[in-house]
């Protein structure tokens, strides 16, 4: 059996490692890939930014690391969810077959960043920003030209359901019509949604 290789992107706090979790505990021969985990592991990590608190990765290793991790992975069969925010800007195109761009509204995104993730108020509304104006979408339009890309909106929307969402996607060969999503047009049409980004 072929191997398949999906990519799992979005902004942080869509949901991408809890649906990627329940993807691999729900099915057998799937494997979760964390980047963040990876690049520790592959030591691609060169540094920390403290001011946005996170690390700072070294693509070119983690793109080499990941290439080798997926080529030798790709006759075992295996379904592999390579789940990370920048995970398209580094995957191994010609072994992806699939792309999944998690979406969140924003201003329930900023509620999921400060009081689950607790993240610091500036790292919170940067990558607010990054989902208001597309980016991980478009870095995988970018980057895996020519593959099947999904987004799914989990705004007000359980695990389980995006869940059930992805596997019929799955089924389907990455067939399925996915969401559309203008934050730009929801925001101008509810500025009263918008307070949290002048705080």
């Amino acid at each position: 059996m072929k191997s398949k290789v999906i990519v799992v992107t979005g902004t942080p706090g869509t949901g991408k490692t809890s649906l990627c979790r329940r993807i691999v505990r729900e099915n057998k021969g799937w494997v979760h890939l964390d980047l963040g985990r990876f690049a520790v592991e592959v030591n691609a990590i060169t540094g920390y930014d403290d001011s946005l608190e996170t690390n700072i990765i070294n693509t070119s290793i983690l793109k080499k690391a990941l290439l080798k991790y997926v080529s030798n992975s790709a006759g075992e069969g295996i379904r592999l969810l390579i789940d990370g925010h920048y995970a398209a800007e580094v995957s191994p195109v010609k072994h992806v077959d699939y792309c999944l761009v998690l979406r969140c509204r924003p201003d329930v995104l900023w509620r999921r960043l400060r009081s689950i993730k607790r993240y610091g108020e500036d790292k919170a509304k940067m990558n607010v920003e990054s989902e208001i104006t597309d980016y991980c979408y478009l870095m995988a339009k970018l980057h895996l030209k020519g593959k099947r890309i999904v987004q799914l909106d989990t705004t007000g929307i359980s695990v389980g359901k995006t869940y059930t969402r992805f596997m019929e996607c799955y089924r389907g060969g990455f067939r399925c019509r996915g969401d559309m999503v203008d934050w730009v047009d929801f925001l101008l049409k509810n500025p009263g949604k918008m307070g949290f980004l002048f705080r």
